[in-house]
């Protein structure tokens, strides 16, 4: 029997791995001593031992892959340089940020599987981190989720600060799991999003501090399926949102292997791709210090400012977005017509019903660092961006479906899949910088650094010959055409640069 199990072992690690005895197992030196090198590790021994999903979704160097096109405009193409599956990297890039991702997918697609592994890669056993999963059902209450307290407290406390709670283990755990989370009671979500917002739980006056953690929440579908309707302030403490892929039938041999030795890939990780407390300390400090050049982030700025701008959502200029219909119950369709000047199969703004909060851009220079880190890269690139933003923004952005984009034949079918409509727009709108070379012109931007470096010591006369020079490109602007929403997102700025002068030549004279 030891010497089948030996065999196993030896057969499941494949590559740099082998076995020595029973249980007894031997990894070769890791590619290099750094932790993204022990990330990438963690990812590859992922994908060929554990999870079987053959899909590579991320990918990297299309622009020269070759393409194989079905005339039905089906294509397969393969990409030129390392490409990655989303189902098993974005998880790992959530517990290297301690980010908060949903799984969906249908019934056993191994969404709680995968959230265990990570657990797992957090240094716990396997019984420690599927005992700690959070089960979501209709009769879950506050107590089963946080604790209880202890009856003798209970009969001997004099005062609500001398009960003693006894809180549950898996609120100070490095990775939280809370499976089919949308058929959790809303009372209870409540308490759930207290801990996710806030990190802490409270109850009789006691308080417990939540650890900085990963948090793994799963639902068989993120169109608002469950027995609870998923408050809408918890959905927004969800930072991406990843899909589950389906079993690829070409792959039944490997799982009848599986089944026939009772092989679970959970209780044989291998302790080479075990992270310590303190190394994941230091792979959060080491991602959070990759760079975003200048030009990459200028690329974001011009993409997520088309998202929030409405033209025709209010008279005053600074209310001109998505958020001021929202918080007065107008539908987008109302404003969103013929009555708008601008091309809507074109705008962006037409293409979504809201903007984004302050959290989503948080995300996402977040996980494009995480991206760059574990490809080994120097910097962020704009790559980096577009292939994690569909992800951050899948729960985020509602397409406008009775839009006229969306009335093209060609465009219907972006309408099922978010992940390819969102990476479309980021496409569409590096288009469009690259058409208007923002580059090198964009005023707004020089003006802007210029304020940066202070005003201290700048002399009254040179900031009212400044104060001109924005008034000059405003009127520029708005001789140059219709509103769009790149222009607005500059006028903002320009009018913020000029209010600052303002302010600073009133105090000068003061005023």
């Amino acid at each position: 029997m030891s010497q089948e199990w030996s065999s196993l072992v030896s057969r499941l690690f494949t590559g740099r791995a082998h076995a020595e005895g029973p249980l007894e197992l031997k990894l070769s030196a890791r590619e290099g001593p750094s932790l993204a090198a022990k990330l990438r590790q963690a990812y590859y021994w992922i994908v060929n031992n554990a999870v079987i999903a053959p899909y590579y979704d991320i990918e990297y160097g299309e622009q020269n892959a070759p393409r194989f096109a079905f005339p039905s405009g089906a294509a397969v193409q393969l990409p030129t340089e390392a490409s990655y599956c989303s189902y098993v990297l974005l998880p790992l890039l959530t517990f290297a940020t301690r980010r908060r991702a949903l799984l969906v997918g249908g019934p056993g697609k191994g969404k709680t599987a995968t959230a265990i592994l990570m657990g797992i890669l957090a240094g716990y056993t396997y019984e420690d981190v599927r005992r700690s999963v959070q089960h979501g059902h209709p009769q879950l209450t506050i107590a089963d989720l946080l604790g209880t307290p202890l009856p003798s407290a209970m009969m001997e406390a004099r005062a609500l600060e001398e009960v003693k709670v006894s809180w549950r283990r898996w609120l100070t755990m490095r990775v939280k799991i809370v499976d089919e989370y949308n058929r959790i009671p809303t009372k209870t979500q409540s308490a759930l999003l207290s801990l996710m917002a806030e990190g802490y739980a409270e109850m009789f006056d006691q308080v417990v501090e939540a650890r900085d953690a990963a948090w793994f929440l799963t639902a068989n579908d993120d169109a608002g399926g469950g027995t609870f309707q998923v408050i809408e302030a918890l959905k927004d403490r969800i930072d991406l949102t990843i899909k589950a892929m389906p079993f690829n039938s070409r792959f039944l041999g490997t799982l009848l292997s599986r089944v026939e030795r009772g092989i679970d890939p959970n209780e044989v990780v291998p302790n080479d791709i075990v992270f310590s407390p303190e190394e994941l300390d230091e792979l959060r400090r080491e991602i959070r210090a990759i760079p975003i050049p200048a030009p990459v982030l200028r690329r974001l700025e011009f993409f997520v400012g088309q998202l929030e701008f409405c033209q025709r959502a209010s008279v005053q200029f600074e209310y001109k977005n998505k958020d001021t219909l929202r918080l007065a119950g107008i539908p987008l369709a109302q404003v969103c017509n013929e009555q708008c000047p601008l091309d809507k199969t074109k705008h962006l703004c037409a293409q979504t019903q809201q903007g984004l909060s302050v959290r989503s851009f948080q995300t996402i220079l977040e996980l494009a660092k995480a991206m760059a880190y574990v490809r080994g890269g120097p910097e962020v690139t704009v790559q980096d961006l577009r292939q994690v933003i569909p992800f951050a923004l899948h729960e985020k952005i509602t397409p406008n479906a009775a839009g006229d984009f969306f009335q093209i034949e060609g465009n219907r079918p972006l309408l099922s899949d978010k992940i390819a409509w969102i990476r479309r727009m980021f496409d569409a709108a590096l288009a469009s910088y690259d058409q208007l070379d923002r580059d090198h012109h964009d005023a707004a931007h020089r003006l802007a650094e210029e304020l940066d470096r202070g005003l201290e010591g700048v002399p009254a006369q040179q900031i009212e010959q400044r104060m001109k020079e924005v008034q000059a490109l405003i009127q520029k602007s708005t001789k140059q055409g219709e509103l769009a929403p790149w222009i607005y997102e500059d006028l903002i700025r320009l009018k913020s640069i000029y209010m600052r002068y303002q302010n600073q030549l009133l105090w000068l004279r003061g005023g």
